[in-house]
């Protein structure tokens, strides 16, 4: 007899975030010249405590991105700090150390605002004036 097949149902699997990352991206080679970026994204949410105050939860989100073009977009510009808006999916396997691992698959990302960098004193003088002697 065939087996019976259980109907699921409708289902969403889709994630949507804007937040901060919090280290520098790892890069893995996939072999064929593929890359694999990880990074993780830094989300806050505010959430009503029994006691009647506000608090904010920290959440980190594990992201993948594989679309090389995406790739070479986060090692050319994103670093600890960058805001980031993504769009993606989610997605468990099981890695070559039989480790289950989880994370989102990027499918769509806007670049956000970088972290201030105060340029050094002498780089950052514009017109400075010097007293002929």
């Amino acid at each position: 007899m065939a087996e019976k097949k259980e109907w699921r149902g409708i289902t969403l699997n889709e994630l949507t975030a804007l937040g901060k990352i919090i280290d520098d991206p790892q890069f893995v080679d996939m072999g064929g010249g593929n890359d694999c970026a990880f990074l993780n994204l830094r989300v806050y949410t505010g959430e009503l405590g029994t006691n009647g105050q506000w608090t904010d939860n920290e959440i980190t989100i594990p992201l993948i991105v594989m679309d090389q073009g995406k790739v070479k977009t986060v090692r050319d510009y994103i670093k600890e700090g960058r805001e980031l808006y993504v769009k993606g999916y989610y997605k468990s396997w099981t890695d070559a150390q039989q480790q289950a691992q989880h994370g989102f698959v990027v499918t769509m990302m806007k670049l956000g605002s970088k972290p201030y960098v105060k340029p050094d004193d002498a780089e950052g003088r514009v017109g400075s004036l010097s007293v002929p002697g």
